[in-house]
């Protein structure tokens, strides 16, 4: 990615109160990501379509000297195809397009892809029809490194890449989940603890982007019924908020869209295909931007594609960085 003089924007004067990171407090004190009893859903605004639009995709133009970086939560490129993949990648036209839970077993034949595409780079674990992650570009990178280091799990191969280009270096990540009833809260704990010490290790010299389903909240605002789920569901307990800080003071990281948008609330970027959740607004943030907070002041826009809902059951969110 191209690096550029820094410019001013309206990140710098953003309310930082609850989106500075801090250390982690101890279990015996209060989590800053703890409900404050103000459950929210998604704005009357936001759309509740279940199926990709039809017709032409209207998203924000970008100027020609501006880079755009993409993620999407795609659960399952195969999946996803089928219900216009390729129509919303084409209209976003991103320079670098992170996708996670592609679950392809092989590097893909994707004439689509291809044609947009000259530097792929697939994550792919041991186990068949699993997780995933893919860094697509329009640039061509220094260095590519696949998997978390340290992290002695079969799935890390599809979990995370490490794409350095001349000025940035990228981290496209599929998150651990803690899964149901919290069964795999330890390997969601040793997988924050390495990436805290994959993170460090890249140094400050370039900036650093780590992107993608990071399967973890900021706080209640970013949650619909965050009251209930409080340490009872994967993404919101105080380990993993409470880690996820810790991983981004450690690193001097910031969360683009929060940093952005400090006073947003029900914003999200993941339905649930189960209980109607779309319909009800009913969502979380969890697809996320967290920058080198250097490299903020070039950060143009941070969007949540909110209409590009159908193709799979997150929804894209785009960075634009001059």
């Amino acid at each position: 990615m191209v690096k550029r003089a820094a410019s001013s924007t309206a990140a710098e004067s953003s309310k930082k109160a609850r989106a500075t990171p801090t250390s982690a407090p101890t279990a015996a004190t209060a989590s800053p990501a703890a409900p404050t009893g103000q459950d929210h859903i998604a704005p009357d605004w936001v759309p509740r379509n279940a199926q990709l639009p039809t017709g032409t995709l209207k998203l924000t133009p970008r100027a020609e000297d501006h880079v755009r970086l993409m993620i999407w939560n795609i659960t399952s490129l195969k999946s996803s195809d089928a219900k216009g993949f390729m129509r919303y990648l084409r209209a976003e036209d991103a320079d670098v397009a992170v996708l996670s839970e592609t679950k392809v077993n092989d590097k893909p034949s994707h004439a689509g892809i291809d044609a947009m595409y000259p530097y792929q780079y697939w994550g792919i674990g041991e186990k068949k029809g699993y997780a995933g992650i893919a860094v697509l570009s329009k640039i061509k990178p220094v260095k590519v490194e696949y998997g978390l280091p340290g992290f002695d799990d079969p799935s890390t191969r599809g979990r995370l890449l490490t794409v350095e280009f001349a000025h940035t270096i990228l981290v496209g990540t599929y998150a651990v989940n803690a899964g149901d009833n919290l069964k795999t809260l330890d390997t969601k704990r040793r997988w924050n603890d390495c990436l805290e010490k994959h993170l460090h290790s890249l140094g400050q010299a370039k900036d650093v982007v780590w992107c993608g389903d990071l399967n973890v909240v900021w706080d209640d605002r970013d949650l619909a019924g965050a009251s209930k789920k409080w340490n009872k569901s994967a993404g919101y307990t105080q380990d993993e908020c409470d880690a996820h800080r810790r991983v981004l003071a450690t690193n001097d990281m910031c969360d683009a869209w929060r940093e952005l948008h400090p006073d947003a609330v029900g914003h999200y970027t993941y339905y649930g295909w189960r209980g109607n959740c779309r319909a009800r607004g009913a969502g979380w943030r969890i697809d996320s931007f967290i920058l080198s907070r250097k490299a903020l002041a070039r950060v143009q826009a941070c969007e949540i594609r909110h209409e590009i809902y159908g193709a799979s059951d997150h929804v894209p969110v785009v960075r634009t960085n001059n």
